[in-house]
């Protein structure tokens, strides 16, 4: 047996900054939904309040970046491969799941597509009550299995 363990998720620096930019991203989209003035998510506090200082700053920056920008696109690809849920009617965390390994996985392509699908598994099961993993793993399954729309989808990035 080799004396190499794998990283706890909790304490790995890239999946706390995804679970960090998730949290930024969905008090933004909070704040936007119900009109509510919030002040700006700041991540330093938190971990403070958690006893953890280390998260990968960069790939913070690019999900939150990538997110915001790529916004539109992502919620049209995820109503074309999932159209019997409107995007309003997702819970807002599991869109920002998705909003999340999508720009990740696919547009950014910044972690493989198959590693930003299990990320988006394991912060479901990090973030929610109920789990919605098949939900999360049937559309980014999807994207992954249907190369036509990924070649479209980066072909409109491109314009």
């Amino acid at each position: 047996m080799s004396d190499i363990q794998a990283e706890p998720k909790h304490t790995d620096p890239r999946h706390l900054a995804r679970l960090l930019a998730l949290q930024f991203l969905y008090s933004k989209y909070f704040s936007k939904k119900y009109g509510i003035e919030s002040h700006v998510f700041e991540p330093q506090s938190l971990l403070e309040a958690i006893d953890e200082a280390k998260f990968d700053k960069t790939l913070y920056i690019k999900i939150i970046e990538g997110v915001e920008k790529w916004e539109k696109q992502i919620d049209e690809l995820i109503q074309e491969v999932a159209p019997q849920w409107p995007i309003d009617q997702i819970n807002p965390i599991n869109l920002i799941i998705l909003r999340i390994s999508i720009w990740e996985g696919f547009i950014g392509d910044i972690t493989p597509p198959k590693v930003a699908i299990n990320e988006a598994i394991e912060l479901d099961k990090v973030l929610s009550s109920v789990s919605n993993s098949a939900f999360i793993n049937g559309v980014l399954g999807n994207i992954y299995a249907d190369q036509n729309l990924q070649k479209r989808l980066k072909d409109s990035l491109l314009k």
